[in-house]
C-alpha cells in the first residue's frame, strides 16, 4: 500500500513471509508455461519486452508466448507499458511484489543463466545505442557473474563475464563523471572495482576513481 501511494520508493525489499507465501501460492497455480513465461519475464525487471521473454523461453514457447501473455493480462498478474524499444511490445508487473515472487521461484543457477542470456539480447537488439542501455546491460552481467560465483569457484566463463559487466560498468562512470553525477559516478565504479581482478590493467584506475568520485566537495 504504501508503495501505490509513493510514500516508499525501495528497489529491494524483505518480503513478509505470509505476502511470499500468498504470492507463490498463486504463482503456483498458474498453468506451467504461464509460469516459467512470468518468471522469464522477472529477470529483466519491472517493466519487461515481449522479444526478451521470447529469447529467454527458448524454443519450446516461442508459438505458445502470446496466448500465455494474454492469460496473465487477464489475471492482472501484468499489464500493458511502454517499453525502451519502439518496436517491442512492453509490460510491466502490476506490483513490485508479484515480480519478486515470480523471481525468487527460480533457482540461482538458472537465474544466472537467463540474466547472461538477456544480457546478450540486449547488446544485439540495442546494437549501436548500446551505451544508453550500458547500465543496464552491466547490471545483468554483474548478475550472471555474482550468481554463478555464489555456487562455484569462478572459472573461466565467469572471468569473461566479470571482466564485460567491469568494461560497461567503468564506461557508465565515465559518462556519470562527465555529466557531473559523482555520486553515480563512485557507485559504478565501487561495483566494477569489486569485480576487477588486481592484476588487471584496469584495476588501478578503479580503484582511483572510486576513491576521487566519493571525495566530499572541496577537499
Amino acid at each position: 500500500m504504501l508503495l501505490d501511494e509513493g510514500s516508499l520508493r525501495r528497489l529491494e525489499m524483505s518480503v513478509p513471509a505470509s505476502i511470499q507465501a500468498l504470492l507463490a501460492a498463486r504463482l503456483d497455480q498458474l498453468d506451467a508455461p504461464e509460469r516459467i513465461v512470468g518468471e522469464r519475464a522477472s529477470v529483466e525487471g519491472m517493466v519487461f519486452h515481449r522479444g526478451a521473454v521470447l529469447e529467454l523461453c527458448g524454443g519450446a514457447l516461442h508459438e505458445a508466448l502470446d496466448p500465455q501473455l494474454g492469460s496473465l493480462l487477464r489475471r492482472e498478474l501484468i499489464l500493458p507499458d511502454r517499453g525502451i524499444f519502439a518496436d517491442d511490445e512492453a509490460f510491466r508487473f502490476r506490483h513490485l511484489l508479484i515480480r519478486e515472487a515470480a523471481y525468487q521461484a527460480m533457482p540461482k543457477q538458472l537465474r544466472a543463466q537467463l540474466h547472461e542470456r538477456f544480457a546478450d539480447w540486449l547488446e544485439r537488439t540495442a546494437g549501436d545505442r548500446i551505451q544508453e542501455h550500458e547500465e543496464i546491460l552491466a547490471y545483468h552481467l554483474e548478475r550472471a557473474y555474482q550468481y554463478r560465483a555464489e555456487l562455484a569457484p569462478p572459472r573461466t566463463h565467469e572471468q569473461e563475464l566479470a571482466r564485460r559487466a567491469t568494461q560497461r560498468l567503468a564506461a557508465a562512470a565515465r559518462r556519470a563523471t562527465a555529466r557531473i553525477d559523482l555520486t553515480a559516478a563512485a557507485n559504478l565504479l565501487g561495483r566494477a572495482t569489486t569485480l576487477a581482478t588486481r592484476d588487471e590493467p584496469i584495476y588501478p584506475q578503479l580503484l582511483w576513481g572510486a576513491r576521487r568520485d566519493a571525495e566530499p566537495a572541496g577537499r
